[in-house]
């Protein structure tokens, strides 16, 4: 196992060598807002493995070159996460990412199928997925351990080679290529200002505009401390004790007290800061959510169906082409796009760029503004658009 920067140096110069390896993670996620790194795994064409022990290692700047690393395909399977993970640890940008799982949806796969059932499908290997909940920072590993993780990555060039193939075959080769391209917006490794979220809490449904105001601003002070102090945000505030503060506030910061999810000793330490928040939401000062407003007109009597129409014409097409609907875009982008469609900016809807707007996207707007037609094709039943 690889414990020292000199020998994970030794392993990115193999790695770029290679042009091309898998890559992967294990770590836990238990009492922490960040997960902890256990084990890095690479895998080379020829199956070799090597596992790089993250808790020994110190310096990471080997690691963030061969991330950032243009001439080197680094192959994922579920790319955001580990990507995520990884970027966090050594702060190499990714550059020239492959998602096995992603791309599997251009080659007639779920573009969610899980590694698993993917080697089973194309390499007819079989994986024993035992050790999905071992705890990967505790040493030594186990034997077990060691053989899940190689096997992660084991097959990982091979993957690519399979599904790309498929893909040449089917004249989809540039639109994986371009869809890869998401993994090097930088916008993905940077933090979300919880300002411009809606907090996702148990139990909050049926709010006031009021109420939901409240909900965003304790759900913000919630997310920015446990960032800060690394712990999971139910340890700060728990979804008990936020729906019951939004529901039945206190009329002061002196009424804050210990309930259901907040301990006496957490109120005592948080009782200003937790009433701050709450003044906060009523006072109606949060900023505006994103894609909390359409450009164009209001919604009429008819944009329901029209949305219907849309989905099943997409459907449709990705059906008689072998691609997984999910990659086109879920019902708020076609309801957006819908909605839009008298001044469609592309910036705004990625179904009219790149392989999107090659496949549905532009023949989705001329339909929905009345220049395109929508028929059943006589042999696969399935709509069409023209």
């Amino acid at each position: 196992m690889i414990t020292t920067t000199e020998a994970l140096a030794d392993v990115v110069r193999r790695a770029r060598e290679a042009g091309a390896v898998g890559v992967d993670t294990e770590f836990i996620w238990d009492r922490t807002y960040y997960p902890t790194l256990g084990l890095i795994q690479i895998g080379f064409p020829d199956g070799h493995c090597e596992l790089i022990d993250a808790p020994a290692i110190e310096d990471w700047s080997p690691l963030a070159e061969l991330m950032s690393d243009p001439d080197t395909v680094k192959i994922l399977h579920d790319a955001q996460q580990d990507l995520n993970i990884l970027h966090r640890t050594c702060g190499g940008l990714p550059k020239n990412v492959f998602d096995t799982q992603r791309s599997s949806g251009f080659v007639g796969l779920s573009s969610t199928i899980s590694l698993s059932e993917l080697l089973k499908t194309l390499l007819k290997v079989r994986l024993a997925k035992t050790e999905t909940r071992s705890d990967w920072v505790a040493r030594p590993l186990t034997d077990a351990q060691i053989k899940y993780a190689e096997d992660d990555v084991r097959y990982s060039v091979d993957l690519m080679l399979n599904i790309m193939g498929k893909a040449e075959t089917l004249g989809r080769k540039e639109w994986i290529l371009d869809e890869m391209k998401i993994y090097e917006d930088e916008s993905n490794y940077s933090e979300r200002d919880p300002d411009y979220e809606m907090p996702r809490v148990r139990g909050s449904g049926s709010l006031t505009q009021q109420q939901r105001n409240v909900l965003r601003a304790l759900g913000a002070w919630r997310e920015l401390k446990a960032r800060r102090r690394n712990l999971p945000r139910g340890f700060v505030l728990s979804d008990d004790a936020l729906v019951s503060l939004v529901k039945r506030p206190p009329n002061s910061a002196e009424e804050i007290r210990q309930m259901k999810g907040l301990s006496e000793r957490s109120a005592e330490r948080n009782r200003q800061y937790i009433w701050e928040a709450i003044e906060r939401g009523r006072s109606g000062e949060l900023p505006d959510l994103p894609n909390n407003k359409h450009i164009g007109p209001s919604p009429d009597d008819g944009y329901e169906a029209r949305v219907d129409l849309s989905l099943a014409s997409i459907k449709g097409m990705c059906l008689a082409d072998q691609i997984d609907p999910a990659l086109i875009g879920n019902r708020a982008e076609v309801t957006a796009f819908v909605l839009e469609i008298d001044n469609l900016d592309a910036s705004r809807h990625r179904m009219l760029r790149g392989w999107r707007g090659e496949f549905c996207g532009k023949a989705l707007q001329r339909l929905l503004q009345g220049e395109g037609s929508i028929s059943i094709d006589s042999k696969t039943k399935l709509p069409q658009l023209s």
